[in-house]
């Protein structure tokens, strides 16, 4: 798909996770691609579920691996909490239906809206009709995590054990980058004492990110020579229909070369 789309190099950034990583590698080589290993993380600051990319990290390093375990345990916990709060509002579903949708891998909005949806007694709920056929249906999955689980939303849980200083810290010390992802969602006050706490870069471009905001973080990344990247988040056409895979404006190479250069530096 990025060969098909015209891109020149790509970073694979799930949650959490870096299981994809190795079929990235393999992938770019056949196709001439360029591939950065990367990484997205959950973490946690000041009732924000931040999300940090993590480009060049080690991939391979067995501290990732139980730093990993120790993340998955604690979404686990967010999990069970989630399924609570989202009963409370009454929604009738359990933490095997989730499961049964999340097939093996973390819960995301995806698994908890099928849940919900798959079970006969939350039909004809007008909450849930909104992401069916309503208003929220444009982008259902995503729609439901920025309403319910999200920050500041009913069944928001923070994931109080993933401090993001922590994190910022330890992506270093594993080789990688720390960048935060669509910073629109988290306001200048908060990127100001992350910038103090050692963040390397704003991911300035971004489906999320109207013209005016890209140039709002643009100007920040250059007040602070910040590293500067741009992410499609792409989620493929079931969970976000109208983003493109390397979609967005200002994504050019050198943008590439300009993290690799933080690379070197040790940024």
């Amino acid at each position: 798909m990025a060969g098909a789309a015209g891109l020149t190099a790509i970073a694979f950034a799930d949650h959490n996770s870096v299981a994809s990583v190795a079929a990235g590698v393999a992938l770019a080589e056949r196709c001439g691609i360029e591939f950065i290993p990367c990484i997205e993380f959950n973490s946690f600051f000041r009732e924000f579920d931040l999300h940090v990319l993590a480009y060049f990290i080690d991939h391979i390093s067995p501290r990732l691996t139980a730093w990993l375990q120790e993340i998955h345990q604690e979404k686990k916990r967010q999990a069970g909490m989630r399924v609570r709060k989202l009963n409370d509002l009454g929604f009738v579903f359990t933490m095997r239906d989730v499961e049964k949708f999340a097939a093996g891998r973390e819960p995301t909005g995806i698994s908890y809206l099928k849940a919900i949806i798959s079970r006969e007694e939350n039909r004809g709920d007008e909450r849930i009709q909104r992401f069916i056929d309503g208003d929220r249906s444009d982008s259902p999955y995503l729609n439901f995590y920025r309403d319910y689980l999200r920050g500041g939303k009913p069944a928001f849980v923070p994931l109080q054990a993933v401090d993001t200083f922590a994190v910022m810290d330890r992506i270093k010390e594993l080789g990688g980058i720390p960048v935060l992802a669509h910073p629109s969602e988290t306001g200048d006050e908060v990127i100001s004492a992350l910038i103090e706490g050692g963040l390397a870069g704003l991911e300035v471009f971004s489906s999320y990110h109207s013209p005016a905001e890209e140039a709002h973080f643009l100007a920040i990344a250059q007040d602070y020579n910040l590293v500067v990247t741009a992410g499609s988040d792409f989620h493929g056409g079931a969970v976000k229909p109208n983003v493109s895979l390397g979609g967005v404006r200002g994504n050019s190479y050198e943008l590439v070369e300009k993290l690799k250069s933080a690379r070197v530096r040790g940024k």
